[in-house]
């Protein structure tokens, strides 16, 4: 969402709408949602906005990318140290989540039916919290209030489709997460921990109501050492609504959605930014106003 509002609305608004008109001659406005091919110099090549044509769609830029004049991208080390992605704060633990509809009730758009992937980032002030907390006590301590901030707004969404509409902090009705320490030997302790949120909007004429709701249980192990996640598993068995049903759009009424997450520890893992990093702190260090 933030990266399609700075093309649309912002300092590149231009050249991305002329880019989008090279690319796409049938484009009349609205939406410019979709896959887009461009020379280093910024001219666009071709486009689309259909996943099951992916494949026709990378064969054809292939060829029309051959045959399309190029000149040389004027690209400065300030301009790319500017725009570069965010990366992920020293200490971070990244966790990969993956989201899908089920059972995808009968009659939705079939791109309901599509797996959902994002990253998220725990930080190591959030560990060392987790760590303090559960030092010298076997009760259920409560999550840090940041990282339950940014799992329930940022993470636990219905994104099987791709970008959604972000979630708000003050969407939030209800968000109870906890932790127990539950043993470990040497350098690594053990945690279990469970979830209970709720949350709720709307936006006319877009809609007039959406929720997602559920429970989420999960485990994870910590190295003390480098105060790093060093496995995680978490499951959220969940329950959404929109009453924008539709092609390309959610299932109409309530449906089923899950979302499981492991840690990731490959290289590609720390490459990718999550889609909401790149608001920096608004990500990173959201509060809820409810318990």
């Amino acid at each position: 969402m933030g990266e399609h509002l700075l093309l649309t609305r912002g300092e590149m608004s231009d050249w991305w709408e002329r880019t989008v008109r090279e690319a796409n001659p049938q484009y009349r406005g609205a939406s410019t949602q979709g896959y887009y091919i461009l020379t280093p110099d910024g001219h666009g090549v071709t486009w689309d906005n259909y996943i099951p044509r992916i494949s026709q769609f990378l064969h054809r830029a292939i060829r029309e990318y051959g045959r399309a004049r190029k000149g040389k991208a004027n690209v400065t080390p300030a301009d790319v140290r500017e725009f570069a992605p965010q990366e992920p704060p020293d200490g971070t633990s990244i966790i990969r989540l993956h989201t899908r509809i089920r059972p995808v009730p009968e009659g939705a758009d079939p791109m309901n039916r599509l797996l959902g992937l994002d990253y998220m980032w725990i930080l190591r002030d959030e560990v060392r919290d987790i760590l303090r907390s559960t030092a010298n006590n076997s009760r259920e301590v409560e999550m840090p209030p940041t990282l339950v901030a940014r799992l329930t707004v940022f993470h636990l969404v219905d994104n099987v489709r791709g970008q959604v509409w972000a979630w708000r902090p003050q969407d939030v009705r209800r968000a109870t997460f906890r932790v127990k320490a539950a043993g470990g030997s040497g350098s690594t302790r053990k945690f279990t921990f469970t979830g209970d949120f709720a949350k709720q909007s709307a936006n006319p004429p877009a809609w007039t109501d959406r929720g997602h709701e559920g429970r989420i249980d999960g485990e994870f192990d910590v190295d003390t050492k480098t105060e790093q996640i060093t496995r995680f598993r978490m499951f959220a068995d969940c329950t959404a609504w929109s009453d924008q049903g539709g092609n390309f759009r959610p299932p109409s009424g309530r449906y089923k959605i899950v979302t499981a997450a492991t840690e990731a520890t490959d290289d590609l893992a720390r490459e990718i930014t999550p889609e909401p990093a790149n608001t920096g702190n608004y990500y990173l260090r959201s509060r809820l106003n409810v318990r």
